[in-house]
């Protein structure tokens, strides 16, 4: 008899080069639904881990939560790339697995000779997933690509997303990412299902450009019928379909399709059936003209009272009405709880944390019990590569951080760590410099004198 299948994806093996968020997010959903996923960083780790210190969230190997996000439930394992055995190492790790997904530039790729193309010939049947900031062709084609400048600044979600007068708004970090990783995922998953019947490998990409035009498909279509965005906050398409504030402060969102329904019964809530019938009000088409002289009239009544009173009181006239929240209220908010749409995670220091879990639910499996802390760069290195039949000491030596600087020497090589576009920032002892190893990596390289040798501390990794 057939052993009992746990989750979804149990017996899928991916390897992931991937950094920052999109890519790696891709694989923390598959790793959530089953899949064993190893997550190879370069000895010098995944530019992620250190984020989360512009985020106001502690960044050490015991409490990263930032990075934890979409690193989640893998392996990790380090390797130097530049390193012909490295790269070798990877190769074999390429082999083991159905999927292997990047966002390395493809020019970058090219010369390590991970590219596709490389990658296809050894291994015909493996699903290689990348990830631009513009997509393969055209004059942007080699940029590099954050969210913020390639999803929400191009697409013009920056600016017209707002209303007019409004400064540009920057969305938190990383969601553009999560946008297109989605999507990714679901060109993964498809690409899986006909290899399996197939046999037949592929490229699948997706873009951040791309992605911020998908996602914005009404404006695409509809500003070439005439729409314009970014909208006038005083004149509305629907006055019943737009944010109000309310006596407390606090705003709420009504969503109408029907106007003239919803008219007839938010006025009679107000009290004012004597404008029940009032023409320059009562459709869609007149109040359009008129609105200057309506909204002041109903601006006025939702400032009568609290947001959570308007909310209770319209959404018992069967309209659908919200309230518009606060990103910091998310942890607490008990439907997010409910639903388990966010999991306590608790750390070493005993700070308990709501972190977001893959809003994908299966009857039959249970995937979101699990949600395994990263720790440290290469934490499963050792026990990964000895599966593809790498001994202990091989191991030791693929992960073998270099040796640029040395001995009493160091400092006479000033030259040199300003060629690394470096700076030397302080003396440190060995114990201090030991007990904060992240806290300086956004600030270049402490050295450590404890009277015998000297280390280096760069902003990617040490240096002896």
């Amino acid at each position: 008899m057939a052993e009992e299948r746990k989750l979804p994806l149990q017996g899928l093996k991916v390897v992931e080069l991937g950094t920052h968020f999109a890519v790696p997010s891709v694989t923390r959903m598959l790793a959530d639904w089953g899949a064993e996923v190893i997550k190879v960083e370069n000895v010098k780790g995944d530019a992620w881990r250190i984020v989360g210190r512009n985020q106001k969230c502690p960044i050490t190997d015991e409490e990263n939560p930032f990075f934890m996000v979409p690193n989640a439930n893998k392996k990790f394992v380090a390797l130097n790339l530049k390193d012909p055995d490295g790269k070798e190492a990877l190769i074999k790790l390429i082999g083991s697995a159905e999927i292997f997904a990047t966002n390395m530039r493809m020019g970058a790729l090219t010369k390590l000779g991970f590219d596709y193309d490389s990658m296809k010939k050894l291994y015909p049947g493996l699903i290689y997933v990348h990830f631009t900031g513009y997509g393969y062709k055209g004059p942007d084609a080699a940029k590099p690509g954050f969210d913020s400048v390639a999803f929400w600044a191009r697409s013009g979600s920056m600016m017209d997303w707002g209303t007019e007068g409004n400064f540009p708004f920057l969305a938190p970090t990383g969601a553009g990412d999560a946008m297109v990783g989605s999507i990714l995922c679901a060109g993964t998953l498809a690409a899986l299902i006909s290899k399996r019947e197939t046999g037949q490998g592929t490229l699948v990409s997706s873009s951040l450009m791309g992605s911020s035009i998908w996602y914005n498909n009404a404006a695409v279509v509809s500003t070439q019928y005439g729409n314009k965005f970014p909208k006038d906050k005083d004149h509305p398409a629907n006055p019943f379909g737009w944010q109000y504030e309310c006596s407390d402060g606090e705003w709420l969102m009504i969503g109408v399709v029907d106007y003239a329904d919803a008219y007839r019964k938010i006025f009679h809530l107000f009290g004012r059936d004597d404008m029940l019938d009032d023409e320059r009000f009562n459709t869609i088409s007149a109040v359009q003209q008129h609105l200057d002289e309506f909204m002041p009239i109903l601006r006025g009544y939702f400032k009568t009272k609290t947001r959570d009173e308007w909310v209770d009181l319209i959404a018992g006239l069967n309209i659908v009405v919200g309230k518009i929240g606060h990103l910091k209220d998310l942890a607490t908010d008990e439907q997010a709880i409910a639903n388990e749409f966010v999991q306590d995670v608790e750390f070493p220091s005993g700070k308990k944390v709501a972190m977001p879990t893959v809003p994908i639910e299966f009857s039959a499996y249970d995937t979101k019990s699990k949600y395994e802390k990263t720790g440290e760069i290469g934490r499963d290195t050792e026990a990964v590569l000895g599966e593809v039949g790498y001994t202990k000491e091989q191991v030791e030596a693929l992960t073998e951080l270099p040796q640029l600087f040395g001995g009493p020497e160091v400092l006479k090589k000033a030259d040199k760590i300003k060629e690394a576009m470096v700076t030397v920032i302080g003396v440190k002892s060995d114990e201090d410099w030991f007990q904060t190893p992240y806290e300086s990596q956004m600030s270049g390289v402490i050295v450590a004198d404890n009277g015998q040798e000297l280390y280096v501390l760069t902003q990617y990794g040490i240096v002896k």
